[in-house]
């Protein structure tokens, strides 16, 4: 299991990390948000929210 925290400036982490299942970030009043397909359809990642890459592949968020 690989975890990184999304801190609104390491997109390239992230994308890294997800490949093609992360849409590039977008902003919204001020803050940095990102949309991570989980398999089960898109989950907005917010800064300070947690992308786990599980070891079968599978991605999700925790807050």
């Amino acid at each position: 299991m690989t975890r990184i925290q999304y801190t609104g400036t390491n997109y390239e982490e992230i994308k890294a990390l997800c490949g093609d299942r992360v849409l590039a970030p977008y902003f919204c009043m001020g803050f940095s948000m990102l949309s991570v397909d989980t398999g089960a359809g898109f989950e907005s990642v917010n800064e300070g929210d947690v992308v786990v890459l599980e070891d079968d592949g599978s991605l999700r968020v925790e807050r």
